[in-house]
């Protein structure tokens, strides 16, 4: 299976190293508790997201460890004094099988007994695939769309490197206009505009307010009152699309 690597800007380099076949559970024969370390030339890798991993140089020999679940390797009786020609003391793992199909209840009378297994390793025999660039973008950043080759569609661990664009730029930017100071209103294609539409209330340089009456059950003003503050109201319409494109995510991003 080919491996690709990112040879990032920074020094290091980026492998992508999904989990092996033998190691997926369940489904196969080999039960795996737990991936036990993920090593370039016999040192650690950093885990980054998804199934990319980094050290910080060109890997010449790749692999995967991981920890079986203890094999069964026969049964015993909880109960010693229950021991009969029936329930003899100890079960293979076919002779237990052979009777819970009469027995139901034979797991209340037997405990299991379980051997550790070693630990397996997996090795990534390549080939490799270099490539040149920033790490995939991470679930918490802007996603990519990429213009991939109709026989690439499916390597979706390095399509941040081809032609693509962002989508949701204009959704992303009101989010950011909205917590903006003295912004009133945002929206989109506003009254069949297209656009972003952002209005302001903005107070002047030298603060000014007006007297308000306050009004009375009838409706009529009252001689009491309170000063507002008097702002400005502007509105702008900013012309922006609702998706980024670029030659890479990177690009993009920027």
């Amino acid at each position: 299976m080919t491996v690709y690597a990112l040879k990032h800007p920074d020094g290091r380099w980026l492998y992508h190293l999904p989990k092996p076949d033998a190691f997926k559970t369940p489904g196969n024969q080999l039960r795996i508790n737990e991936i036990t370390g993920v090593l370039a030339d016999g040192q650690p890798m950093e885990k980054l997201h998804g199934d990319w991993w980094a050290t910080d140089h060109e890997a010449t020999r790749l692999t995967m460890t991981a920890q079986p679940a203890p094999k069964t390797t026969g049964y015993q009786l909880t109960d010693p004094d229950t021991e009969s020609v029936k329930y003899p003391a100890t079960l293979t793992p076919d002779q237990y099988l052979d009777l819970s199909d009469d027995y139901e209840d034979l797991w209340r009378l037997y405990t299991a007994v379980r051997e550790d297994q070693p630990v397996v390793e997996h090795v990534y025999d390549g080939p490799v695939m270099v490539l040149e660039g920033r790490e995939p973008p991470t679930p918490d950043e802007p996603q990519w769309v990429a213009q991939l080759p109709h026989a690439l569609t499916e390597r979706r661990e390095y399509m941040h490197l081809f032609p693509g664009h962002i989508p949701g730029l204009d959704d992303h930017l009101m989010r950011v206009f909205k917590g903006m100071q003295y912004v009133d209103f945002v929206g989109s294609n506003f009254q069949g505009r297209p656009g972003v539409h952002v209005s302001l209330k903005v107070p002047y340089d030298q603060p000014r307010t007006e007297w308000r009456a306050n009004t009375g059950r009838n409706g009529k003003p009252l001689k009491s009152g309170y000063h507002v503050q008097v702002t400005v109201n502007r509105r702008i319409t900013l012309p922006i699309p609702s998706r980024v494109a670029g030659d890479t995510y990177e690009q993009a991003l920027a």
